[in-house]
């Protein structure tokens, strides 16, 4: 004859069952909560920076102008320029300094690469400057590189 379980062990399982769904909705990641965007469309700060950075190791500037705020999307693509003929081999993200507010955060990136002109490898520096209106996943860089005048030199 099958076991019918007590009342109390059906009360002790909803109840980490809804423990378990309450902590999963809060859905935070580097500080935030999406109470505004439940289905999740815009991307965190991890994933803003990440897929930015990834863009920028593969040449794809066009595509990572879209992370850039608008104000510095033309001065974005001039210094980009410097970096068209670079070959970028590898890069490292230190960790995030994320202000008490959560409306900002720098992240620096050192990205290793050459070129034709300077067949060994050197490192170039860039200092992204993460912000956000509000509580908003709408993050966006602006972006500060140096060492680009070794490029220029070469």
């Amino acid at each position: 004859m099958p076991r019918i379980p007590s009342l109390r062990s059906v009360r002790t399982l909803l109840t980490i069952l809804f423990v378990g769904i309450a902590a999963n909705s809060l859905g935070c990641a580097n500080g935030e909560f999406r109470f505004g965007d439940p289905f999740d469309r815009q991307l965190t700060l991890s994933q803003a920076q990440h897929r930015y950075t990834v863009l920028v190791r593969w040449n794809e500037f066009q595509k990572a102008r879209a992370f850039v705020a608008k104000d510095n999307r033309d001065a974005y693509m001039v210094q980009m320029k410097r970096l068209e003929k670079a070959r970028f081999t590898d890069y490292e993200s230190e960790p995030v300094e994320l202000d008490k507010k959560k409306q900002s955060a720098t992240i620096r990136v050192t990205y290793t690469l050459y070129t034709a002109s300077i067949p060994y490898e050197i490192e170039i520096t860039e200092l992204q400057e993460w912000t956000r209106e509000g509580l908003t996943n709408d993050w966006n860089v602006v972006s500060t590189f140096d060492g680009l005048r070794q490029l220029a030199s070469n």
